[in-house]
């Protein structure tokens, strides 16, 4: 038989898996990093559920993990790749190419756009992608709903202007 706190992680995980991992994306440019993440992430739920105490919404709580462990493994993972530079990287590991639609391409070049813009940039810009409301927005990460609308103003203006550099004189 599951416990309380099984049935509820499972819960949670069932509700947020996606939202979360999509977070992970944001963060990670390397899939098997992405994966790495969110299961760093999924542990720091488990162990932490105990001591949610219900002050926020369950949602606030979990991605507001989510970011934390976002920003401490992707500072960990730079100061690897840092480390690593010195390794050639002459090689060249070329993935199959797959038919894609047309749909799937312009969602595929619009996260490209997203992974080059900076941290908090990315992280608003997934949230508004799931559909996070500005106050989510600022409680995760800890910026003021006003400065969130000027930063998404500043993200769209930006992920436009990467999209269609002809239309932007670049």
């Amino acid at each position: 038989m599951k416990s309380q706190k099984e049935i509820q992680f499972e819960k949670i995980y069932q509700d947020h898996k996606d939202k979360v991992f999509r977070l992970c994306l944001g963060f990670m440019r390397d899939p098997d990093l992405t994966k790495d993440l969110f299961q760093e992430i999924l542990i720091k739920i488990w162990r932490n559920l105990d001591s949610f105490k219900g002050e926020s919404e369950i949602s606030t709580w979990i991605y507001r993990i989510a970011y934390n462990t976002a920003l401490t493994f992707s500072a960990k993972e730079k100061k690897k790749e840092e480390k690593n530079s010195e390794i050639p990287d002459h090689l060249d590991f070329a993935e199959p190419e797959n038919k894609i639609s047309e749909t799937e391409n312009q969602l595929q070049l619009l996260y490209s756009a997203i992974s080059e813009l900076p941290k908090l940039d990315r992280v608003i810009a997934t949230l508004l992608l799931e559909g996070s409301p500005y106050k989510m927005i600022s409680e995760i990460t800890g910026i003021s709903e006003n400065y969130v609308a000027v930063k998404v103003n500043r993200i769209k203006a930006t992920l436009t202007q990467k999209l269609n550099p002809q239309t932007h004189g670049n």
